[in-house]
């Protein structure tokens, strides 16, 4: 499960399904980057949303109003297979998976801090995609704690989604601490369109301010999943 935090940290994992057992964006001008093409659909039955997807990205760099954090662009998700203790199954390479991270400058004062994080897996037929977050979320909303790196991340509770968002999906809350002990409300949850996964994480100070941004970045990544 990949984690990522310049000054927080990500929880981030869209598992590959193993048998029975994320206002509106800004706009601006901009040239298309190398990490456009990777959300390029393998074959064109996700009804093309992972090109909207591309498309939306590369020409707004933004996500929430928030800009995109240029350090952590073209970041493939990098599972280290474990969850809350438990081994998870790795996400197959041969899919598509893509990060982009929107923050608050280095130096925001700690009220004003958010950081949000949204991947992005084409996964080959609409069942495993459904799986893939059934999996997930199903460990997340029975997890006392997961720690990695002397980050510890706990309280796992499911949440609703946002009824603006539009598509379905899951989605928990949770309190990520570093290792000084300093806290960081923590929202997670992915929707689902088709084929197509995407997940939002955000981070912020406050559980007032990390819910108003979730609500912010989930409903504009429904959208982009709509389109």
């Amino acid at each position: 499960m990949a984690r990522r935090l310049a000054a927080s940290v990500a929880l981030l994992a869209v598992l590959a399904p193993t048998p029975a057992c994320d206002p509106a964006p800004a706009t601006g001008e901009s040239t298309p980057t190398p990490s456009a093409t990777a959300l390029v659909a393998p074959a064109p039955t996700d009804g093309g949303a992972a090109r909207k997807l591309r498309d939306r990205y590369a020409a707004t760099q933004r996500l929430a109003g928030l800009a995109e954090k240029p350090a952590y662009k073209d970041e493939k998700l990098d599972s280290d297979g474990v969850a809350c203790g438990r081994p998870l199954p790795l996400l197959n390479r041969r899919l598509v998976a893509v990060t982009h991270v929107f923050g608050t400058p280095d130096g925001t004062a700690p009220e004003e801090f958010v950081e949000v994080t949204q991947e992005t897996v084409v996964y080959p037929t609409d069942p495993v995609a459904a799986e893939a977050v059934r999996q997930l979320f199903d460990l997340l909303e029975t997890c006392d704690r997961d720690v990695e790196a002397g980050q510890v991340t706990d309280g796992h509770t499911a949440t609703d989604q946002p009824a603006a968002a539009g598509v379905p999906g899951r989605a928990v809350t949770a309190t990520m601490k570093l290792p000084d002990g300093t806290p960081f409300p923590h929202r997670y949850g992915c929707l689902q369109h088709r084929r197509v996964v995407q997940c939002v994480a955000v981070w912020t100070r406050s559980k007032e301010n990390t819910a108003a941004w979730y609500e912010k970045a989930i409903n504009a990544t429904g959208e982009g999943l709509r389109a």
